[in-house]
């Protein structure tokens, strides 16, 4: 019976290697499946993976090493494991011959000249003969002599005379999060054209707004204000949330605002999905927890990449301004610096005002430095005037619900109710083992079924904004235990040529989008009025 292998998995479409982090067990001890085994590390976070099966474990990559995705890392089993079972890497590409001065065939040149060669060390093969016989004389192994001297003096006189040399302290190999960043901040300044622009904001309404909102809003921070200001300020201005891919400009529905956030194992920059849609209160809410899992090395694939507009913010070093580099894949990097009090000039007189400079960075191949001029004006507009934003909290899923009116029928005795809404009517009831006739779904399963088929609804709705063709979905929804429900667990089953970090990005709007999910919320309050009637007299 062959071991069941464990391979380095690939959790995101930019990841090439992996770190082994931790084994959870030790080498040639028992393990069963669906135990922890084994933490990796890629660019981005930390993954725990559970034993796919029970035996006995062999360890092939050891902690702290790194390998390319797809490589064998252990084997669970009782078979003997291969010497050269972590050879999963692909068969390495042919060498090219060099190249070389040397002609073909036997080298022509008089006696004296091979001796003279011989002396003097020069390699008669890579001289040029200047006779027209096509022999090599005495004259030309001499010309080549004096030109290697020449050469060597001339490198030894550009050489100072007593060069420093310094002494490295430590050497650290680049892995992980800072290997894959160092990587895509050269790809970015290498295949993206910049340009940015600065742009002073007068900081005195951001300050303020926070002031008045940070007793409502726990952990509210000037940089909550400045992503939902840039949310809205992007949306505003559509063909900007684009990227350019083959010559094709690709634009996208619903604004992504990336945030900067410095971690133990370097710099990660999760994204909040649906930002230009999400009140203060949810982006301080999701901002706190992308923070936090970025700091503990939890983040998912969904959280991170794919950002509309990704903001830095280092003013808490003192940083007034920058030329921030784009993050591959995106087309806006904001870097905001630090706000300080400034003299200014208004209505002819010179005041202090707390101020701070906007850097921020365009891909020029999607915005002109006209259309960067708007969203750079926009972004000031929308900061110097928080004051009067709306802070529109997101729909409330029972006023959705409000919208709608469900009237329902029970006549007899009996548990069977008809329900009607909209020119549509189903029955509910239980089954014959709980008193009922068994006609239709009971009340459970139905909101069950409702639940899973708003969030199959609002997934379609997502990915027909972005574009992502969906051939089918299948669903499956559990609640726990029969009673009183305490848990509900819910699978969707897509078919769909994209990648599975897209159809995650797809299902995390959906759950957003997922009115009758609101419904769970425990804030919201149910009020019920009885209305009494007498029964008719039957005569």
């Amino acid at each position: 019976m062959q071991n069941t292998k464990i391979v380095m998995p690939k959790l995101g479409q930019a990841m090439t290697e992996g770190v082994v982090v931790r084994w959870h067990g030790k080498d040639g001890e028992r393990v069963a499946a669906g135990e922890l085994l084994v933490t990796v590390e890629t660019d981005k976070a930390t993954y725990d993976l559970e034993a796919g099966a029970s035996g006995t474990l062999h360890v092939v990559v050891q902690e702290g090493e790194e390998v390319p995705i797809h490589t064998v890392i252990g084997e669970i089993g009782d078979a003997p494991v291969r010497a050269d079972t972590s050879a999963a890497l692909p068969p390495a590409e042919p060498v090219a011959p060099q190249r070389t001065a040397a002609r073909p065939g036997r080298v022509l040149a008089s006696p004296k000249a091979r001796r003279l060669a011989a002396e003097r060390g020069i390699d008669l093969s890579t001289l040029l003969p200047s006779a027209a016989d096509g022999v090599i004389s005495a004259a030309d192994v001499e010309r080549a002599a004096e030109n290697a001297v020449a050469r060597q003096q001339s490198a030894t006189a550009a050489r100072p005379a007593s060069a420093p040399t310094r002494t490295a302290r430590e050497r650290r190999p680049l892995t992980g999060i800072r290997k894959a960043s160092a990587r895509r901040v050269q790809a970015a300044w290498q295949t993206i054209p910049h340009i940015v622009q600065m742009i002073e904001v007068d900081a005195g309404a951001l300050q303020a707004v926070r002031e008045q909102r940070k007793a409502a809003i726990a952990g509210l921070t000037l940089n909550d204000l400045i992503l939902y200001a840039a949310a809205r300020a992007l949306a505003g201005l559509p063909d900007l949330n684009a990227t350019l891919e083959d010559d094709e400009l690709i634009l996208y529905d619903g604004v992504d605002i990336g945030l900067a956030v410095d971690s133990p194992r370097g710099l990660l920059v999760p994204v909040i999905r649906g930002a230009d849609g999400l009140s203060i209160t949810q982006i301080v809410k999701d901002r706190r927890r992308l923070v936090e899992a970025a700091r503990a090395g939890q983040l998912q694939p969904a959280d991170m990449g794919q950002a509309s507009l990704t903001v830095s913010n280092l003013g808490m070093f003192g940083i007034r301004a920058g030329t921030p580099v784009i993050n591959v894949g995106e087309p806006i990097l904001v870097f905001v610096g630090a706000v300080e009090e400034r003299p200014v000039v208004r209505n002819g007189q010179i005041i202090a005002r707390p101020m701070l400079t906007l850097s921020i960075a365009y891909d020029h191949r999607v915005a002109d430095g006209v259309a960067a001029s708007r969203l750079s004006q926009s972004l000031k507009e929308a900061l110097e005037n928080l004051e009067s934003a709306p802070f529109l909290e997101a729909p409330n899923p029972q006023e959705a619900l409000d919208k709608r009116e469900v009237r329902s029928v029970s006549d007899g005795d009996g548990y069977a109710v008809q329900v009607r809404s909209d020119g549509h009517a189903w029955s509910l009831d239980e089954p014959a083992s709980d008193g009922g006739e068994d006609t239709g779904p009971d009340p459970v399963s139905a909101f069950l079924g409702a639940l899973l088929s708003c969030l199959t609804i609002a997934f379609k709705a997502a990915a027909r904004r972005r574009k992502v063709a969906i051939t089918r979905i299948e669903g499956h929804a559990k609640a726990t235990p029969k009673g009183q429900v305490k848990s509900i667990s819910l699978t969707l089953e897509v078919w769909s040529v994209a990648s599975g970090q897209d159809l995650q990005i797809l299902l995390e709007r959906a759950k957003r989008g997922c009115y009758v999910s609101g419904v769970l919320k425990p804030d919201i309050r149910l009020t019920v009025e009885l209305v009494r009637h007498a029964p008719q007299a039957s005569g």
